[in-house]
């Protein structure tokens, strides 16, 4: 997925194929998502496919790159990284991986609304559950599907000649399961561009001080916990969500049940997403599943966004307890963080300061030397 319709993924694919260009490189991107040609000045090739996307995305990438003679390939999500990995000299390619992709079969390590520690063959018969839309042990069918397609994304990341995780957190797990040639390289998030699009006013109306959540409304994101952190921490502040998800309206039942002033605007596009990042008092991250690296958050430091955050997965190789961000173990601690935030000026500033001290870790200038280093290695 690429702008300009993506989420956290297609946004960080374009700030790395930005950095690239601005560092002196010829990029071409190839997606299957529809919107212009040339975007940011770069030249867009929009694949047009038919067909089930496990079968069809891979094909059509593969039978594109026979079509290019690139030096190097960079594959930014699981089915192109299956086609890019499908075709001739596998070698010259890097496979980032931003999510649990590899290990689970939905991508998330959630199961029945908690972590799911180790996939295999029992837990798989409770991971279908809700899921696969059939009743009771009938489910279970889907079961030899689910393990033959984990079982060929890890045996194609065997032949890439590079993969990329985006955190420390994903490349231990990756490691675990065998997979070789892996490294760490973060997103990429431009302080620069980031301030100057959240410096104009949003395209709707903001409370003066507000809480703020933005993502999917689902379980892995912590959605359940939102309200009742907010409610508990009794700030008297409303809370503003900019996002969708199928816990939507229990979220809505639960705001209005515990008395949470709740102003939810859906998704909204990335520009009114960083000017209400901008504006926030505090922005909540109740995040339950081991958070690759959240782009959220990264936006969030280059702002100076004070944050109240769950510490999972890689958050806390991106937030600094008590010196960039909160970085809470528990709902109960996620409580805590947010009445701190929303009651002490000293130390949301303090916060906001160190985020964007940190921010200058995930610029481009900082990490792409580190994408051509290993770009140089594949070609």
């Amino acid at each position: 997925i690429y702008p300009p319709r993506a989420g956290g993924a297609g946004w960080s694919t374009r700030a790395l194929a930005l950095g690239l260009r601005q560092a002196g490189h010829q990029v071409a991107v190839l997606t299957t998502s529809h919107g212009a040609a040339d975007l940011d000045g770069l030249t867009v090739k929009r694949l047009s496919v038919r067909g089930r996307k496990r079968l069809a995305y891979p094909r059509a990438f593969a039978a594109e790159l026979q079509r290019l003679d690139a030096a190097v390939v960079h594959a930014q999500h699981s089915l192109s990284a299956l086609g890019c990995l499908g075709g001739g000299r596998p070698e010259r390619v890097a496979v980032t991986v931003r999510d649990h992709w590899p290990v689970c079969f939905w991508s998330t390590r959630i199961s029945r609304g908690s972590l799911c520690a180790h996939c295999g063959l029992l837990p798989m018969t409770r991971c279908v559950d809700g899921r696969v839309p059939a009743p009771g042990p009938l489910a279970w069918g889907a079961i030899p599907y689910m393990r033959l397609d984990l079982h060929a994304k890890r045996q194609a990341l065997d032949r890439a000649g590079a993969t990329l995780a985006v955190s420390e957190a994903i490349a231990s797990e990756l490691r675990a399961w065998g997979i070789p040639r892996v490294e760490t390289i973060p997103n990429i998030v431009d302080p620069r561009e980031t301030v100057a699009l959240a410096s104009e006013a949003p395209s709707f109306p903001l409370p003066e001080r507000f809480l703020l959540f933005v993502g999917k409304l689902e379980e892995n994101k912590g959605a359940r916990l939102l309200v009742p952190a907010v409610a508990a921490a009794k700030t008297g502040l409303p809370l503003v969500v900019l996002g969708e998800g199928s816990l939507t309206h229990a979220m809505k039942f639960d705001a209005a049940s515990r008395g949470v002033e709740l102003i939810h605007r859906g998704w909204a596009h990335r520009d009114d997403v960083l000017r209400a990042m901008a504006r926030a008092t505090a922005l909540v991250f109740p995040s339950l599943w081991p958070e690759p690296l959240s782009r959220v958050l990264l936006e969030a430091l280059a702002l100076g966004t004070p944050m109240a955050a769950m510490d999972t997965g890689g958050t806390r190789e991106i937030l600094r307890d008590e010196e960039s961000g909160l970085l809470a173990k528990d709902a109960g601690a996620l409580t805590e963080a947010l009445g701190r935030l929303a009651g002490d000026a000293a130390l949301r500033r303090r916060l906001g300061e160190g985020a964007r001290a940190r921010s200058a870790a995930f610029a481009p200038e900082a990490l792409i030397p580190r994408y051509e280093a290993v770009y140089r290695r594949l070609s």
